[in-house]
């Protein structure tokens, strides 16, 4: 006997939320966040570099330090990367300047992503379904700044739980981030699906603890064969619908 779908698990960035990773418009938007962290600093005055060498080092900082963390399979958040880059830069890297800086990354108001087409449509209707819904992401962000977004673009009260990289302390592919988001959810992996849009962190993560996995594509993203094949494949996120019954017959 078959087992019943009872969870599907999303990625956020890029599968839920339009970040475009890659595309030009996520830079700009890291940089943006660069320079709401100059201005609280510079506002707690913090004698600084000019405001453009600061937002491009930090900006250029964040996602080495981030991509390396992952590459390792680590997590970390925005205050791991403002401690080092403080400390490297001679600014102060006490811990009230860190939290400042940190906070001022993740609080800005404006150049937000928005959602992916569909994406309310698609929740609202298997939530209807009665199926548990969580996030397992990997992200700079703490866990508290990464909830209120989802609150921000009226999608929260459509997960049972929220799992991120910077509070566990470990990244996809990790099995032990999907493993606590399949805790959190209260359900075994093979009644699971996680939905993502990377071949590796989503795919073989997901596989590697016994869930299915859907990988939904990005525009502006190349995806080369390679040993990750999901178990299904789509192009938008409506089309979730249409492959879930071929998953689990």
């Amino acid at each position: 006997m078959r087992a019943q779908l009872h969870a599907i698990i999303f990625d956020l960035g890029d599968t839920l939320v339009d970040l475009r990773e890659g595309s030009g418009d996520y830079e700009a938007r890291v940089r943006v966040r660069a320079g709401w962290v100059y201005d609280a600093l510079a506002a707690a005055g913090v004698a600084l570099e000019e405001r453009d060498a600061f937002c491009a080092a930090l900006a250029h900082d964040t996602e080495t330090r981030y991509q390396a963390a992952v590459a390792r399979q680590e997590g970390i958040d925005i205050y791991d990367v403002m401690a080092a880059f403080c400390a490297e830069r001679g600014i102060p890297a006490d811990d009230g300047l860190v939290q400042i800086g940190g906070n001022a990354y993740c609080r800005g108001t404006g150049a937000h992503a928005s959602l992916r087409a569909g994406a309310i449509e698609l929740l609202t209707e298997l939530h209807a379904r009665g199926l548990r819904l969580g996030v397992i992401s990997n992200t700079i962000q703490p866990a508290h700044f990464m909830d209120e977004a989802l609150r921000r673009r009226g999608i929260a009260h459509f997960f049972a739980a929220t799992v991120y990289s910077s509070a566990v302390r470990v990244a996809k592919p990790h099995p032990a981030i999907f493993r606590a988001g399949l805790a959190a959810l209260g359900v075994p992996a093979e009644v699971a699906v996680y939905v993502g849009d990377r071949p590796e962190a989503d795919v073989a993560g997901a596989h590697g603890v016994g869930m299915k996995a859907v990988l939904i594509e990005v525009a502006h993203r190349n995806y080369p064969g390679g040993d990750f094949a999901p178990d299904a494949r789509i192009a938008a996120l409506p089309e979730l619908l249409e492959v879930l019954p071929r998953l689990f017959s």
